[in-house]
């Protein structure tokens, strides 16, 4: 039999804990490795920056690796602190039993509950300094402290690190939780790729390097990354797992990689994302739980926010009564639904309390309104309750698009989404809009609603004006006091057009069978008016001319084509030019023609459209200048191009 390829497992940890209880020397103790690297740290005794260190090792017939981000314990370093619990699977809370329970202590495990690290243990070193009554105590201690937090039910293992005495059994722990450790439901595939960079460096020889995790997807050798602080793309040259060069980086694994990135550009904090993840906010809405004894942020007052490895200055507002906050930073920030910050006071001397992103797609107004409270608890849910919930309340659909850049969810998951909303009991439709990628999904009732007030509207506009074909597409909104956006409403129509329930002449909407009533001198030359300009083809005669033609009074015969125009039998290019309907769609034809065929993006000159036409360039520029007035085309400069598609605006007959 043929062995099968060991699978790569890894799992990192934090230090957490007050100064001088012994995480540096713990992590060398399990590693081999002291993360203690800058003079300044050995000086002193006591870590200033962060610290890496792993351990790998074989186990089962796969190939793992246990790694430590080791964070400085003292106050005056809690922002490396923040960078370094920012991504990770668990944390090791470490308490020395001579000094127990410590500021720091507090303040760190603190922090974890509100990063929701659920996953470790506590290491309760310096045992060969303590009674064992003392450590009774201090595991009473430990206990209290944690209680009621994600780390409540976690393993205190005391330890000395003088003598050994306890290291393995911690170390077993920590290979047990490796090989068992907790996975995200949503598969890496159905997420696109993000790496939160915390450390940068050159190597001469090789170029850039950047060290960090993989929080969502997995990346190749060679792809194309955008990196978040200066919006560059860059190429990952190399992927390197501790000692490992990897072909693939995984969700949940940190690495250094080699980029094509001008080692100046990236700093701690920074991602290197998949380009469709570009979507950088100053405001976002969260849920925020203050710790208890802290102060409610006041409006205009600037806090540290701490979210990912970054940091940033902030300010907080309190939507209504809950507990959303809409949180507005200095500069961009690169966050999404579920991604958890800690946030400390203006003058960063202690944590207030934490959160997690909502929704980095805020509205313009009502930001504390009933109906925007409503929405952010349906989509502080999993996601497809999420979804449920919201088809439910938007009147304006549930967009996909939103929904899955808020969210990072890949197109096999939104498809998988898409069709289980599609199904009972949620029963709503999908319409394609122009722009999206995905469809907007709209919930049945709030479908038909719509669609009865397009209806109305369009029966209502037809008693009014029974001598007008129908009603401008621009004209709906304010006519079914709608108040649902643009593409949602030409969405709609083009689902109504589909179903027949109403039907397009032009750039006008009517009932099926709807055919203007005119009055009997308009219908009487309108016959004679045909003739001529069939005959005239693409050069009808100018107004003036038309009127010797029939032989009626000038004013007379303008009050008539207006009234002509007004039902769509004719069409005004200019002052003094009348088209036939079936003329236009001719030249319609033609200008797509020239922009390559539907949907063509060349451009044309009008002196193109006139060696095509055989019309003169005078006329050629009233009928181009028509065909921008409807949004057929658009100019820039001497060039146009055709900006819609001709089949929506021109009856195809």
């Amino acid at each position: 039999m043929t062995r099968s390829l060991p699978r790569h497992r890894s799992l990192t940890v934090a230090t957490a804990g007050h100064v001088d209880h012994g995480k540096t020397l713990l992590v060398r103790n399990l590693t081999g490795v002291d993360t203690d690297t800058l003079a300044e740290e050995k000086k002193r005794g006591l870590s200033i920056n962060l610290g890496f260190a792993y351990k790998q090792y074989e186990a089962d017939g796969d190939e793992c690796l246990l790694g430590f981000v080791d964070v400085p314990g003292h106050i005056d370093f809690i922002g490396n602190m923040l960078a370094g619990v920012g991504a990770v699977d668990g944390a090791m809370l470490v308490v020395a039993a001579d000094d127990g329970v410590m500021p720091q202590t507090e303040e760190h495990a603190a922090i974890l509950d509100l990063l929701n690290i659920r996953s470790g243990c506590v290491a309760l070193t310096k045992i060969d300094r303590a009674s064992k009554t003392r450590l009774h105590k201090v595991k009473a201690e430990v206990r209290e402290l944690l209680a009621g937090s994600g780390l409540a039910d976690a393993p205190v293992f005391p330890v000395s690190n003088i003598d050994g005495d306890g290291i393995d059994r911690l170390a077993n722990f920590l290979h047990k939780l490796l090989l068992t450790k907790y996975r995200r439901a949503q598969a890496a595939e159905d997420r696109l790729f993000r790496f939160l960079i915390d450390r940068s460096f050159s190597v001469r020889g090789i170029g850039t390097v950047v060290t960090g995790s993989c929080r969502d997807g997995e990346a190749a050798s060679g792809n194309s990354l955008l990196h978040s602080g200066s919006g560059t793309e860059t190429r990952v040259r190399g992927i390197r797992v501790h000692q490992e060069d990897r072909d693939r980086l995984r969700q949940g694994e940190r690495a250094a990689l080699t980029v094509t990135l001008e080692q100046g550009l990236a700093g701690r904090g920074d991602w290197l994302l998949d380009a469709r993840l570009q979507h950088p906010v100053t405001r976002f809405d969260a849920c925020l739980r203050l710790l208890p004894g802290a102060d409610e942020p006041r409006p205009n007052t600037r806090y540290h926010l701490h979210v990912g490895a970054g940091h940033y200055l902030a300010t907080l507002r309190r939507l209504g009564e809950s507990t959303w906050f809409q949180v507005k930073t200095r500069e961009p920030v690169h966050v999404l639904y579920g991604d958890r910050f800690i946030l400390r006071d203006p003058a960063a001397s202690h944590t207030l309390g934490g959160g997690w992103v909502v929704d980095i797609f805020v509205p313009a107004r009502g930001r504390d309104s009933r109906e925007r409270l409503e929405l952010l608890a349906a989509m502080d849910r999993e996601s497809e309750a999420a979804c449920r919930a919201l088809i439910e309340l938007l009147p304006d659909g549930l967009n996909l698009d939103q929904f899955s850049l808020n969210r990072n969810l890949g197109a096999g998951a939104i498809a998988s989404l898409a069709r289980k909303m599609q199904q009972s009991p949620v029963d709503c439709i999908a319409l394609n809009t122009e722009t999206g990628e995905y469809p907007r999904l709209l919930g049945r009732e709030h479908f038909r609603r719509h669609r009865d007030a397009v209806l109305a509207a369009v029966a209502s506009y037809h008693r009014a004006h029974p001598d007008r074909q129908g009603i401008g597409e621009s004209q709906l909104p304010r006519a079914t006091e709608l108040r649902i956006s643009r593409p949602l409403l030409k969405a709609l129509l083009a689902r109504l057009l589909d179903e027949g329930a109403v039907e397009r002449s032009g750039s006008l909407l009517h009932m099926p069978g709807h055919s203007t009533r005119l009055g009997e001198q308009v219908e009487q030359l309108l016959q004679k008016l045909r003739p001529i300009l069939q005959k005239s083809e693409k050069i009808p005669p100018r107004t003036r001319e038309l009127a010797e033609m029939t032989g009626l009074p000038l004013a007379a015969l303008e009050k008539i084509l207006r009234q002509a125009e007004i039902s769509d039998k004719l069409v005004k290019v200019a002052d003094n030019r009348h088209y036939l309907p079936e003329t236009i769609r001719d030249l319609a034809e033609l200008v797509e023609k020239l922009a390559g065929g539907p949907g063509g993006k060349e451009r044309f000159s009008v002196v193109a459209f006139r060696d095509a036409s055989g019309i003169g360039r005078n006329l050629c520029i009233e009928i181009l200048e028509y065909f921008d007035g409807i949004g057929f085309t658009r100019r820039d400069g001497n060039i146009r191009f055709m900006r819609a598609n001709r089949e929506k605006l021109f009856d195809a007959e």
